[in-house]
């Protein structure tokens, strides 16, 4: 029996102009056209054959591939090249499972970047893996850094943005800082991470003073930024111990400016005071 192209793109839930395109690609072919309307009519095989082609494409086999798999393959080719897209959908079934859990992560890192914006606490810094790509305004001219850059945003969200503050510098208030990418710890071995790979470093998690900053549009990052925290430091008997790394939480793009917001993490120590008495130092701890 005949079928017109409507009623069988009403029985496959596509539209008649999708039946018409699957046989201009050579999937099916018309059994009859009416000379008069010029209705097509088609066999309950070319339905059968358009039902095996979705299934494919619902796979993700390209039409192409489809084709091949549905009028020349064998069974044990059919086998292998499912088996091949089982790999690749198992693959992309752990790259959302990793996407689940940076939507976790990412919920909680926004939530406390607002609560913590020029605020101050101690707490365990993440640990992670990052490397610089860029010292103020000027990006490193290093092929393998830049190569690394474009691999690593494709990544992202599992990839941050990071800055990187030295010491010296937030003592001082200068205006330097550098930027980078960094991944956590925890998703190293996922994204296959190489630790050796030039310029990586690893940052070990470790106590420090967390806060959140802001800079505005046409504010470049520096380290006056965290007058806040050496007056913390201060005020708890603190003081600086380290360079401090930070996450680049989000950009927030208003009518008139934009706004970029960042987690930061300032390592330190205890105060050391040296008071002198008949010969006597006395440390205080």
């Amino acid at each position: 029996m005949a079928y017109k192209i409507g009623e069988v793109a009403k029985l496959l839930g596509i539209s008649s102009e999708t039946v018409r395109y699957y046989e201009r690609e050579g999937v099916i072919q018309s059994q009859k056209i009416d000379q008069g309307s010029g209705y097509r009519y088609y066999e309950a095989l070319d339905i059968n054959a358009l039902m095996r082609v979705r299934m494919y494409r619902n796979y993700g086999f390209t039409l192409q591939e489809a084709k091949e798999m549905l009028n020349f393959c064998t069974l044990e080719d059919i086998a292998k090249r499912l088996e091949d897209k089982k790999r690749e959908l198992q693959a992309a079934v752990d790259w959302n499972k990793r996407l689940l859990a940076c939507a976790d992560r990412m919920i909680n890192i926004h939530r406390s970047a607002s609560e913590m914006l020029w605020k101050c606490q101690i707490e365990e810094s993440p640990a992670m893996y990052r490397f610089c790509y860029q010292i103020q305004d000027q990006l490193i001219g290093d092929p393998e850094i830049q190569k690394r850059v474009q691999i690593w945003t494709e990544k992202m969200p599992v990839v941050m943005p990071t800055p990187l503050f030295a010491k010296d510098d937030i003592l001082a208030g200068n205006k330097n800082f550098a930027l980078g990418l960094c991944v956590m710890e925890e998703d190293a071995d996922f994204l296959c991470l190489d630790p050796q790979a030039r310029g990586m470093e690893y940052v070990p998690s470790q106590r420090c003073i967390y806060t959140a900053i802001s800079a505005q549009a046409g504010e470049l990052l520096h380290c006056g930024l965290f007058q806040h925290v050496l007056q913390y430091m201060d005020a708890h008997q603190l003081e600086l111990a380290g360079d401090a790394i930070g996450r680049t939480v989000s950009t927030l793009h208003r009518s008139t400016t934009q706004e970029r917001i960042h987690q930061v993490w300032l390592p330190f120590s205890k105060k050391t005071s040296d008071f002198s008495s008949g010969g006597l130092t006395l440390k205080a701890l």
